[in-house]
Order: C-alpha cells, then sequence, then structure tokens
C-alpha cells in the first residue's frame, strides 16, 4: 500500500503541486481512508520526503552505473540519457524537489540536502574534475560546469508533456554543452 501511495502522490504532486494536493485527495486516489493513510505517513510532508528521496536513490544509481561506461564526455553523455529514459513524471520529480523541498521540516530538508551533494551532486563534480585532469575538459571549476549542465536540464524535468525531451532533443542539448554552437 506504501508503494501504491507514493505512486498515487507523485503523480498528484508533479500535476498540481505540493501545495495543490490534500492528504484527503491522496486518500480517495488510493482508495483509502484518510486514517489509512495516516498510518503509513504521519503528514503530507512525510510523503513529499518519501518521494523525493525515493526519486534521489534512483538517480543516484544511475550516477553509480555510469562509471562502467567512460568518463568524461562518454559518461556524462551515458548518465544524461538514462536519466532521459526515465518516464516524465518521474523526470518532473526532480522539478518537484527544487520548488516544494522547503515544505519538509528542517531535519529532513538538512538529510535530503546532504544527501543530494553527497549521492548526485559530489560525483558529478568528480567526473568534471577527473576530465579537466586528464586534459579531455578545460579547467574550469566543476561545481560550475555541474551548476551548467543541471541549469541545462532543467527545463527537461518539467512534468510530462511541457517540454520536447525526445533523443534528438537530448543529443542537441549535450551538443551546445559539450562543443557550443559554433561550427
Amino acid at each position: 500500500m506504501r508503494d501504491r501511495i507514493l505512486e498515487t502522490a507523485t503523480g498528484m504532486f508533479v500535476e498540481r503541486g505540493y501545495e495543490g494536493v490534500a492528504m484527503r485527495e491522496i486518500a480517495e486516489a488510493c482508495g483509502i481512508t484518510k486514517a489509512a493513510l495516516y498510518y503509513h505517513f504521519a503528514g503530507k510532508a512525510e510523503v513529499l520526503e518519501a518521494v523525493v528521496t525515493g526519486y534521489l536513490a534512483e538517480i543516484a544509481d544511475v550516477v553509480e552505473a555510469s562509471a562502467a561506461h567512460g568518463v568524461g564526455e562518454q559518461r556524462l553523455r551515458w548518465l544524461v540519457e538514462r536519466l532521459f529514459a526515465l518516464p516524465a513524471q518521474k523526470r518532473a520529480i526532480m522539478r518537484l524537489a527544487m520548488h516544494d523541498l522547503g515544505q519538509l521540516l528542517p531535519e529532513a530538508r538538512a538529510s535530503f540536502g546532504a544527501a543530494y551533494h553527497e549521492r548526485f551532486l559530489a560525483p558529478l563534480r568528480a567526473v568534471v574534475a577527473d576530465a579537466s585532469a586528464s586534459g579531455e575538459f578545460k579547467a574550469l571549476d566543476p561545481g560550475v560546469v555541474v551548476w551548467v549542465l543541471l541549469g541545462m536540464l532543467y527545463p527537461f524535468f518539467a512534468p510530462p508533456g511541457a517540454a520536447a525531451s525526445g533523443r534528438g532533443a537530448v543529443d542537441d542539448l549535450l551538443d551546445v554543452f559539450f562543443h557550443g554552437l559554433t561550427a
């Protein structure tokens, strides 16, 4: 039941935002009572925490798996392609986290932030730093490079149907990121 609640709440949060969803609506959509919902989760913030934490674990697994798929550009391309192979609703959780993380209790927010940095941002920075050290990439601040890459990806974390996200769009985005617009 917990997984069903999370799947239902994820869809509702992605579609309407955290503030646009009530616990009563989640319970109704799952076909359970509010009491049953509260048996699994203490409140809506705890549901959101479970949604974003679960997604972080999923994308952290992709980052970890990317180590077997080259270095530098090859590795980042593989990683981004796998992120975009996730259903659009899953990708939209990243945007949800960015917008609604403030709804979590301070301890939960801090815990998520630390995990996000450790399991997602730090490994990406390491990929960039390693590629810079080997001469594949320019010697730029890896944090800035990752920030720019994620900024370019952000529109693709929109709810389903909001942005083009086919293979061609991802390839174009990565070509611009790695090689610029010059011929």
